[in-house]
């Protein structure tokens, strides 16, 4: 029966959303993505420390991850197609494992710049092949709600990772980190187990052998995923500039709680977002967490004390974490079924892009205009993109056709079983 908000009983939804295999994959995104994190917060010391690189050759090591995501992502949407989306993942987990392990046998720095690429082109595959896995097996009137559950995954990783990074390297070392991010990617590996084998939906207009650009991309998301990396280059910032500006400012006590706020705010907050999405659809809800980021970064524009830095973790937790779930559930809502894995890979291609340019943009405006003044521009540009995302939604590609609806909760289970 439906209810008030015109969406199904919470407890069907819930049944619909939670099978096996969505368990099974939001934990594999979280681990991944945990052991991900704490090494990219301590790689750079690793190799000043380690092997006497430059802080520029560091920061180029640890920024090529980026890369390499970029290019397992770009590849997995074709691949997912040909080769089921059970296989891809299972192999950008293993393969994620093998990097781990490999950073206890990397003793020259060009080894760790292949672990490092390599590592992240896993990462890439995994992120790509979960998000497009939960797309599927997700009836699509609960995209919202299941998507928003999804990526609580992705900001647990973010709260846990860096903490597992940043405090316990003085007491495990490189090496205990290592071990920690091994650990977590083999338990991804186990997991693998209870993840159900779907098999992708054929693309009814592709009939030739030959590839081109739309096998890896959705052509039509880019002006949506582009409005996506703009916004993205916004929190780059944040994350890269954080630190320095916790020095800069003397508030590195509350620096060091901003995450744990994004993430609490951010997780408290899903849920009722995804919900809602499913009610109403997205605009207002990504117009509001576009004007919370705006709040959060005019904040530390102020540099007022260490409330204030606390103050906009929490805001930033419900603009751009709900703006990260939103933003994947509105671009594959434009798309058939059998084309989720195109439109994941195009909405991550431009998110990576944002958050790993941003690091090398700003460090151009940090002699100018300091910490403070790159968030008060970043500031400006995310009100930039409030009208550029009312002109991309507006002339949006029209919605798929009824056919290409996710799997139901009856077939997931059938197929479980």
């Amino acid at each position: 029966m439906l209810n008030e908000m015109g969406s199904e009983a919470p407890q069907s939804a819930l049944r619909a959303i939670f099978s096996r295999t969505f368990v099974a994959i939001s934990l594999i995104n979280m681990l991944g993505m945990i052991g991900y994190y704490a090494i990219f917060v301590v790689c750079t010391r690793y190799l000043m420390d380690g092997f006497s690189a430059s802080a520029s050759t560091a920061g180029l090591a640890t920024g090529i991850v980026v890369i390499g995501c970029l290019v397992g992502r770009f590849f997995t949407g074709s691949i997912i197609r040909d080769v089921g989306y059970r296989r891809v993942l299972g192999i950008g987990v293993f393969f994620f494992f093998l990097m781990n392990v490999a950073y206890f046998f990397s003793h020259e720095i060009w080894q760790i710049f292949s672990v490092r690429f390599i590592s992240g082109v896993a990462m890439g595959v995994i992120g790509t092949a979960t998000g497009t896995y939960v797309a599927t097996i997700v009836p699509r009137q609960f995209h919202g709600r299941g998507i928003s559950y999804f990526s609580m995954s992705t900001a647990l990783a973010l709260c846990f990772g860096p903490f597992i990074g940043i405090a316990l390297i003085g007491s495990l070392g490189y090496d205990g980190i290592f071990s920690i991010a091994t650990g977590l990617s083999a338990v991804s590996l186990l997991l693998m187990w209870f993840v159900i084998d779907v098999t992708p939906p054929k693309d009814q207009k592709r009939e030739k052998k030959t590839l081109s650009l739309d096998d890896f991309i959705d052509k039509r998301l880019v002006p949506f995923s582009i409005f996506v990396g703009i916004v993205c280059l916004t929190w780059g910032n944040v994350q890269a500039l954080l630190a320095d500006y916790a020095k800069t400012y003397d508030v590195v006590a509350a620096a060091s709680s901003f995450f744990l706020l994004y993430a609490g705010a951010s997780l408290l907050t899903r849920p009722i977002t995804g919900k809602f999405y499913d009610a109403h659809g997205p605009v207002v809800l990504i117009l509001s967490t576009l004007v919370l980021m705006i709040v959060g970064l005019l904040l530390l524009a102020s540099h007022a004390g260490s409330w204030v830095v606390l103050l906009a973790g929490a805001i930033m937790g419900l603009g751009f974490g709900n703006f990260q779930s939103l933003s994947q559930v509105s671009g594959i809502s434009l798309v058939p079924r059998e084309r989720f894995a195109q439109a994941t890979s195009t909405i991550f291609i431009f998110f990576d892009l944002g958050v790993g340019m941003a690091p090398y943009l700003s460090g151009f405006l940090v002699q100018p205009v300091g910490y403070a003044g790159i968030f008060a521009i970043n500031a400006a540009v995310v009100a930039l993109t409030i009208p550029l995302y009312w002109i991309v939604w507006k002339k949006r590609p029209q919605k798929p056709n009824v056919g290409h609806e996710a799997l139901t909760a009856n077939q997931i289970k059938n197929e479980e079983n």
